[in-house]
């Protein structure tokens, strides 16, 4: 081959080398075109089945929330996706995975669609509840036959590479052997090329993955690289406006964010390391009009050699707050009910004693049986009677004026207002009303009338539920107590305890055991959400005995845990 090459002349030898070069060249094209074809292919393929995942968690969502219109366009959406992945060609895995046991993915899709479709013709709670039990389990298949598309699409990946390897090797011994004078200079023009192709590829492939919300990138200077139109829409600066300008101000960022912010950017920057990478944040944006709303922002990271790279991935959830505090609202209006028959008990007994009182003092006044003195203390009863009445109004007050800010203040002072605000209906009830809490003093932090709306929530469903199974002896414990770094308050009743089939269903939203006409199932479902996303507590259900005056119980125990101030 050498001597062959040898006798040829320079001009010979570099049309033969390059008709070489040319034919390896065509292969490793046709090869390139086919593995972009197939990873064309491949990746509709995993996107469409990884859409699945997230519908049949939107669908859960949606029916929670009766958003009928989004909820028939998901489940079409996943009906269409469904119906493509089936008319693809599957190796036996994946035909494992939908059609054999134990696993039957297609039958699974099929029935979760058609619960769904059921849902939104019937309202029926079946239907809800076969959605709601279901979503995660089918989310975990849903990510099997994801897992498998992955798997098939990198050995198919692999082989054509192993092709592709393969050409390029034979290109370079080519090389070596026929033309290494001629064609070195080039290489390395063609290695350095080859190099930025694939580092545009790989960062292209990132925004892809990522491009449904604001796409904010920033470079290890804080230049700004890229600033995609939900950007643009979500803050209102154009990208020309933004890009290679530093995003180390106040335009987007909050200033109460900003230093932040920019402390993060540094230490990434000199260490590589991103401290909120893979994680999903909820913070606050600011658009060009200096309005802060709420956003959802989760961090990637590119390094290279000489560079390094930070994408923000950012969406607006500004509706999302709305209909979570729409939802608090309705809950607390529920409340109010409650609250209006605990007032009339309340001044039931107040109102009597003012009417008779007057009554006797006017009888004894015509018949000349009074004298000044019992006169002066028949005004002094009723003006306590009438203070003890404002007072009431006083405590229902603060109870309807919700006070959103965040304050440090006295647990066991928002349980003695709970059980006041609750005392009237227990009696009127015969229930007896049992605290049992030490001296010592117990700060936390938040909201003190979202915490009472809790206790409130939970005492009313512990009356209820011994009014309707007609308990004799009614008790209803409350416990205060610090558990570590914990305040820890637990409600105890002796109805008997919750029923083994609804325990998973308490939590649910619009669950209630109850008639329409007394319930609307929003209320412990509220309670837990006000717990773990404004206390970042944990509020716990199980059914406990409980022992008062030495006499044992058994019920419900309700236990709210929160961290101290």
């Amino acid at each position: 081959m050498i001597s062959f090459l040898a006798s040829l002349s320079f001009t010979k030898k570099y049309i033969f080398a390059l008709s070489l070069i040319a034919i390896f060249s065509v292969a490793a094209y046709l090869n390139l075109v086919k593995l972009i074809d197939s990873q064309s292919d491949d990746a509709k393929t995993i996107n469409i089945s990884g859409q699945q995942r997230m519908i049949s968690q939107k669908i859960a969502l949606f029916a929670i929330y009766y958003k009928t219109k989004k909820l028939k366009e998901t489940v079409d959406l996943m009906d269409d996706s469904h119906t493509y992945l089936l008319s693809l060609e599957m190796n036996d895995e994946i035909k494992a995975i939908y059609f054999s046991k134990p696993m039957m993915l297609d039958k699974k899709v099929k029935k979760y669609i058609a619960k769904s479709r059921s849902f939104l013709e019937k309202r029926d709670g079946s239907s809800l509840n076969y959605i709601l039990t279901n979503s995660q389990p089918l989310l975990k298949d849903l990510n099997t036959a994801v897992s498998v598309y992955l798997k098939e699409t990198e050995l198919k990946i692999k082989k054509l590479k192993n092709n592709e390897l393969f050409i390029v090797v034979i290109i370079l011994v080519t090389l070596l052997i026929e033309a290494f004078f001629i064609f070195r200079p080039a290489n390395n023009e063609v290695r350095r090329k080859t190099q930025e192709l694939n580092s545009q590829k790989e960062y292209a492939d990132m925004i892809v993955q990522i491009n449904n919300n604001a796409i904010i990138v920033v470079d290890m200077n804080f230049n700004i690289l890229t600033f995609n139109k939900s950007a643009e829409n979500m803050f209102g600066y154009s990208a020309e406006e933004m890009l290679n300008t530093k995003l180390i101000d106040d335009r987007i960022i909050p200033l109460k964010y900003l230093q932040r912010h920019i402390s993060g950017l540094k230490n990434f920057m000199q260490t590589g390391e991103l401290k909120n990478r893979g994680s999903v944040i909820e913070l606050e944006g600011q658009n060009r009009d200096k309005e802060i709303f709420p956003i959802r922002i989760s961090f990637g990271m590119k390094i290279e050699e000489n560079s390094k790279i930070v994408v923000a991935n950012i969406q607006d959830i500004t509706k999302e707050k709305e209909k979570d505090n729409l939802i608090i609202e309705q809950s607390r209006f529920a409340a109010m009910g409650e609250m209006i028959g605990n007032i009339a008990h309340q001044w039931r007994q107040p109102l009597s004693s003012i009417s008779a009182i007057a009554t006797g003092a006017k009888l004894r006044y015509k018949n000349n049986l009074i004298s000044d003195e019992e006169l002066n203390e028949t005004f002094i009863k009723i003006k306590d009677h009438t203070q003890y009445l404002s007072q009431t109004i006083d405590d229902f007050r603060d109870f309807f004026v919700q006070n959103k800010e965040e304050e440090i203040f006295k647990i066991d002072e928002v349980v003695d207002k709970s059980m006041t605000l609750i005392e009237a209906s227990y009696v009127a009830n015969k229930i007896k009303l049992v605290l049992k809490k030490g001296d010592e003093e117990i700060l936390v932090k938040g909201s003190s009338s979202r915490l009472s709306q809790v206790f409130l929530n939970i005492l009313n469903n512990a009356k209820d539920v011994l009014i309707e199974k007609g308990i004799e002896n009614k008790i209803v414990m409350l416990e205060l107590f610090k558990d570590e770094n914990y305040a820890v308050v637990k409600i105890k009743d002796n109805g008997g305890g919750i029923p083994d089939d609804v325990k998973a269903k308490i939590y649910e939203p619009y669950f209630t055991t109850k008639h329409k006409s007394q319930g609307t199932g929003i209320g412990l479902f509220m309670s837990k959400r006000i717990i773990e996303q404004h206390f970042d507590g944990v509020l716990e259900s199980s059914n406990r005995e409980f022992e008062v005056e030495g006499e044992k119980f058994v019920g419900a125990e309700f236990s709210v845990k929160i961290k101290l101030a």
